[in-house]
């Protein structure tokens, strides 16, 4: 999804954890926060998250949807 041109995914896992990730083009910049961070925001770098820990699941989902942002630049 892409509202005021910022890329948008959600993302529920298996454990019923949900994810929001968003990607800023103009400022080259990928966010990530979640229901099982108290939705606290995280910088997201080259589809990663430092200080972030991730299940495969969801680390597969977000340098998925960080590849789909990055192409839409």
């Amino acid at each position: 999804m892409i509202a005021n041109k910022h890329y948008i995914s959600r993302f529920t896992n298996r454990y019923g954890e949900e994810w929001e990730f968003k990607y800023d083009p103009l400022h080259k910049e990928g966010f990530l926060r979640g229901s099982d961070v108290g939705w606290r925001e995280y910088h997201v770098l080259e589809g990663r998250v430092p200080g972030l820990i991730l299940n495969d699941e969801e680390i597969q989902w977000l340098r998925k949807v960080w590849a789909e942002a990055k192409a839409r630049e």
